[in-house]
């Protein structure tokens, strides 16, 4: 469903929702001996069965119409500039057990919003089941970490994820870590007064500790309003050196200046092609 919305650019009307479910039950019953792939489910709702019909209390032909845009929204998925990304079973290489795993995405921000879109659906499916397994048994504790938050918090989907991750942290034994380069950033998620903007403002609300470095001098107002700043806390911001930030723990807050070990420097440069020297 998480998909199936991303693709669509919507959230799934209910006959679309139950629909959906239904065929999927069908298809994983068809290939019970193999993963089941989104040109599986595909097939079977452009050629609705009886028992699909019966799940939405309609006529074969009546389900047809129903579920035609969102099968064509899949479809669309297998075809065309996204051949080969979501039309297979999950590549074997995919280690999602390992102690730290990164899904580098940079590949999708300028090229293909729609498949951003839905590989982001994918990541959040994962790690809401690997937490929701391990809640309660295992004791381990997780880093979630969102680079470049503003571009994937326009998933409507993943913005409704990590508000609620945030707000059951404790819970779940879940830190999570949003990073972006201005908070005006945020008004990218979506258009003026959405809920994608709403959401992710809502993630400054709910996050105990935030992190501001230098600031431009037209950036302060917004960042003011949003993190609720001093007078002195605003004034401070455009004047801090590189390494230097303001930490808001709390109701408390702190100057703190950042020391990097030269290992870190490695780890952390992002400025390599501009220091890289070629022989004429």
């Amino acid at each position: 469903t998480s998909v199936a919305a991303a693709a669509l650019g919507r959230g799934l009307r209910p006959d679309e929702r139950t629909a959906l479910h239904s065929a999927l039950d069908s298809t994983t019953a068809r290939y019970a001996t193999r993963e089941v792939t989104i040109p599986d489910l595909v097939e079977t709702l452009l050629q609705p069965d009886d028992q699909l019909a019966a799940s939405v209390a309609m006529t074969t032909a009546e389900t047809l119409g129903a579920v035609r845009e969102v099968a064509l929204a899949l479809r669309e998925l297998c075809t065309g500039a996204l051949r080969g990304m979501f039309d297979a079973p999950t590549s074997p290489s995919l280690n999602l057990d390992a102690p730290v795993v990164v899904l580098d995405m940079s590949a999708l921000l300028s090229s293909s919003p729609v498949a951003l879109a839905v590989l982001m659906a994918c990541a959040t499916a994962w790690l809401r089941a690997i937490i929701d397994s391990e809640t309660g048994t295992s004791g381990r504790q997780r880093i979630v970490v969102v680079d470049e938050a503003w571009r994937v918090l326009s998933s409507l989907g993943v913005g409704e994820w990590l508000q609620q991750s945030f707000k059951l942290s404790r819970g779940l034994g879940v830190q999570n870590v949003i990073v972006m380069h201005r908070l005006s950033d945020l008004q990218a998620t979506g258009a003026e007064g959405s809920r994608e903007v709403r959401l992710a403002e809502g993630l400054l609300a709910d996050a105990e500790t935030k992190v501001i470095y230098a600031q431009p001098q037209d950036q302060i107002p917004r960042t003011r309003e949003l993190l609720g700043l001093t007078d002195t806390e605003a004034v401070l911001l455009p004047t801090l050196a590189r390494g230097w930030a303001l930490w808001k723990v709390g109701r408390r807050s702190f100057l703190v200046q950042h020391r990097l070990a030269p290992l870190e420097q490695q780890i952390v440069n992002t400025d390599q092609k501009m220091s890289e020297r070629h022989p004429a």
